[in-house]
């Protein structure tokens, strides 16, 4: 690779992730956490192997924290401190695979993959494609590296360094396994059948396999509850339907900026005459097997904008490339561009600047973040209502919710083991156990606006009483609704019987 002639594009990338971090640090503390930030804030506290629905990274690193604060702020530094390690290796992966374009073009691709309003999101709550993100883009330039004729081949050192990377990859995400299809493509360009004849690629396979060991371990010890959920997930439903598809494309065309989806598929084709070259070869191997692997699921059930975040990451430098070059020259480019950066600006913006308002701007029940206000008061409130209920005759009270997205926060923020009502077997079931008849305990309910439909997990128990109801406001207009339920005798949903008594 060529030396680099002019350093601004580096200082300016740092400059951009530095602000761009301190505005998230402004944030952070100033919002209750996700569904699931504090799913994986309850990783760290019940430290594992593995875990149902993941591999254990996210909550090892959240284990970090704990012992220092379990404050939202803290919660949110990791992500944020990857996500600012996932713009500086973008950089320089971006850099080694188009050395001799403009010297602004990896700093354009961090712009545009920054602008999405998804890398965002993602700054500010841990999931487990955080982590995967450094990973996978650290890999890639490994492998950028070891493709360049001029390097002279993949050392020994490399492929262990690689090795390192996969295995990191598997405690992360199960789809790091795009990881090793990525190396398997690029195969060719590292020597081909020549270097699996060196021991530099076996080694690699046995330091990824130790270091994925604990994933294989728990699930061994777990009838593989965690691959099976995952095959499951990824192909079940009623068959491929176009709808699920095209829905799940549209969540990313406004996830991404219409900028980096329209203009990062038109890279790709348009690159396909170039494919020969290695900048252009090392980003199909990288993006290629993750938005075609996800855009394939997504037809059986519409899949979430994050799970796509490495294969648009992957395709920013061939997108900035493509950019650069048709900027001056089509007009389209230009108008898709600054459409694309008004949107990212606005959702930015609003991102960032709503808990900052003086007011709450937004018609009752109908502010954006509204789903993420309120669960820490409402879950002492549900140990309150628990505790006065224990202090009657009958079995020891429990606390009750719908599904794990309620479980989640009620659980973090009461530190209180959570029952959770519905059919699904996840990863709370394995923590606290399923209801058992004759269970009774206090039912937490939440909504989005104040319609009074009684809940259907009422059907569940032999007696139910509304104990209250408390609307979440933000500066005194409500945003959410939490009732609360007093629910004696549960019973198997299996078997029939008369509805439940209101008392």
């Amino acid at each position: 690779m060529r030396a680099r002639a002019d350093a601004r594009p580096w200082r300016w990338t740092c400059l951009l992730v530095a602000g761009l971090s301190l505005l998230h640090l402004a944030v952070a503390g100033r919002m209750e956490l996700t569904v699931d930030g504090a799913h994986y804030a309850l990783y760290g506290l019940k430290l594992d192997w593995s875990y149902f629905d993941h591999p254990p990274m996210v909550g090892w690193l959240q284990a970090l924290v704990l012992p220092f604060s379990h404050s939202d702020l803290a919660m949110r530094l990791v992500p944020i401190a990857l996500m600012a390690g996932v713009a500086l290796t973008l950089f320089r992966l971006a850099e080694r695979l188009f050395p001799g374009e403009s010297p602004w073009l990896p700093f354009v691709a961090v712009v545009l993959f920054q602008c999405a309003p998804m890398v965002q999101m993602l700054s500010l709550g841990l999931v487990p494609e955080t982590p995967l993100l450094l990973i996978a883009l650290t890999a890639a330039t490994v492998l950028a590296r070891t493709t360049d004729p001029d390097a002279g081949g993949p050392r020994t050192r490399d492929w262990l360094l690689l090795g390192v990377l996969l295995g990191l990859g598997g405690l992360s995400k199960y789809t790091a396994v795009t990881l090793v299809a990525t190396t398997l493509l690029l195969l060719p360009r590292m020597g081909g059948l020549r270097a699996l004849a060196a021991p530099g690629p076996w080694l690699a396979v046995v330091v990824a396999a130790a270091l994925v060991s604990p994933v294989l371990l728990w699930n061994r010890a777990h009838d593989w509850a965690s691959f099976t959920y995952q095959i499951d997930h990824g192909t079940g439903g009623d068959g491929w339907d176009v709808g699920n598809f095209l829905q799940t494309q549209a969540a990313q065309l406004a996830a991404y900026t219409p900028l980096v989806y329209v203009g990062g598929w038109i890279a790709l084709v348009a690159a396909w005459r170039d494919r020969r070259e290695r900048g252009v070869a090392v980003t199909y191997a990288v993006a290629l097997p993750v938005l075609l692997l996800f855009g394939w699921n997504s037809g059986h059930a519409p899949g979430l904008p994050h799970w796509t975040a490495l294969g648009w990451a992957g395709t920013a430098p061939l997108l900035a490339r493509w950019l650069l070059r048709a900027w001056e020259r089509r007009r389209s480019v230009r108008v898709l561009g600054w459409i694309s950066a008004g949107l990212a600006g606005l959702a930015i913006a609003l991102l960032h600047g709503l808990p900052f308002l003086p007011g709450n701007p937004f018609p009752p029940y109908k502010h954006p973040l509204g789903e993420i206000y309120g669960f820490r008061d409402a879950a002492a409130e549900l140990v309150r209502l628990r505790d006065e209920l224990a202090t009657t005759p009958g079995p020891e009270p429990r606390l009750f919710v719908h599904n794990w997205s309620r479980a989640s926060r009620t659980a973090w923020y009461s530190r209180e083991p959570v029952i959770v009502l519905d059919d699904r077997y996840d990863q709370f079931d394995m923590w606290f156990g399923a209801p058992q008849p004759g269970d009774r305990g206090v039912l937490l309910v939440w909504s989005r606006d104040d319609r009074r439909r009684e809940p259907s997990d009422l059907q569940l128990f032999e007696r139910t009483r509304a104990l209250e109801e408390r609307p979440v406001l933000v500066f005194d207009k409500p945003v959410g609704l939490f009732r609360f339920y007093a629910c004696e005798g549960y019973r198997d949903p299996s078997v029939p019987g008369p509805p439940p008594a209101a008392r």
